[in-house]
């Protein structure tokens, strides 16, 4: 791939993950008891219905965007970004009132020129009412069965006078405890994430003309590869205090497309996802695959796009 010459429409990553003794993403307590996050699906290789491990694209999409904040310089954040404020551009624009209904181009154009968050991965504004579509898309992380899932009992001791009590009775230390139960699990994952790179800095809200309002197109493009970098090497999410997960392998394909073409997508729960993957891209053209094993790998292959250019559409009158 000549890096001078080439430029990016859209990217895909499909593979599967492997993550031992976690607990990224969970249903909630029930009383003492942290449940884990389940979901059903049909499992393709077998056509039955199946409950599996789910990790939600919400936690995964957030990783991302936390990461992406982690490498930024911060000068090219709004004011609600640069503190990680989940209402991002409509922070502002509550803030200041300056808007009104009718500045929804105005709106999307001062978010795209200010903030490298807000333009790749979206917001939503109240009033006047906008929206800006994330260029970055993730699907559940799935659980391919089978997920091995265990709850453990924990107890949290502390003195206090019952304590005390049944030591002076009973001769030894006593105190009072708290048992709870937390959930860890083990499996391989299905991971699927889109990302539109000719979106970045695009106003969609200029219904007449279509205009790129970003001036960090590229910068905003390779903040968004190195975050996919990272968070296959160090994946966040709930209680990695206590239950940071062993990261131990990634294998799968990074699919891109160099001309207006949007790029398959075959989850990687499917056994055979890699050849159909190579079939369907073998009849289609400007649409490349690059196959991965292992973390390190991943890394690697997908520096080879990190400085290649963003494509950028033209459009009628401008």
């Amino acid at each position: 791939m000549s890096e001078e010459k080439t430029k990016v429409f859209e990217i895909a990553i499909l593979g599967r993950a492997l993550w031992e003794l976690h607990s990224l993403n969970n249903e909630g307590n029930v009383g003492n008891v942290v449940e884990p996050r389940s979901v059903k699906i049909i499992e393709p290789n077998t056509g039955k219905a199946v409950t599996t491990d789910g990790i939600s694209g919400e936690m995964l999409k957030h990783i991302h965007a936390e990461l992406m904040w982690l490498l930024d310089d911060k000068n090219h954040l709004c004011e609600a970004c640069r503190t990680l404020h989940p209402e991002r551009f409509n922070y502002v624009v509550s803030k200041t009132g300056k808007y009104s209904k009718g500045d929804e181009p105005k709106v999307i154009e001062d978010a795209l020129k200010t903030c490298d968050i807000c333009d790749v991965h979206g917001f939503m504004v109240e009033k006047p009412t906008v929206s800006r579509k994330s260029t970055v898309e993730f699907g559940w992380a799935l659980g391919i069965p089978e997920v091995y899932r265990d709850i453990h009992l924990h107890a949290r001791h502390a003195l206090g006078e019952k304590g005390k009590r049944q030591e002076s009775e009973e001769g030894r230390e006593g105190g009072t405890q708290m048992i709870y139960h937390r959930p860890t699990r083990t499996g391989r994952y299905a991971i699927v994430t889109v990302f539109q790179p000719w979106r970045i800095g695009l106003n969609e809200a200029k219904q007449d003309v279509y205009t790129y309002d970003g001036n960090r197109r590229k910068e905003r493009y390779q903040l968004a590869l190195r975050a996919y970098q990272l968070m296959f090497t160090r994946p966040e999410g709930a209680m990695t205090t206590t239950r940071l997960p062993h990261v131990v392998d990634f294998e799968g394909v990074i699919v891109y497309s160099t001309e207006p073409m949007p790029v398959p997508i075959i989850s990687p729960l499917k056994d055979e996802y890699i050849s159909e993957i190579e079939k369907i891209t073998n009849a289609l053209d400007g649409v490349q695959v690059v196959k991965f094993k292992g973390v390190a790998d991943f890394v690697e292959k997908l520096r080879i796009l990190v400085n290649v250019e963003p494509y950028q559409m033209t459009f009628g009158g401008e």
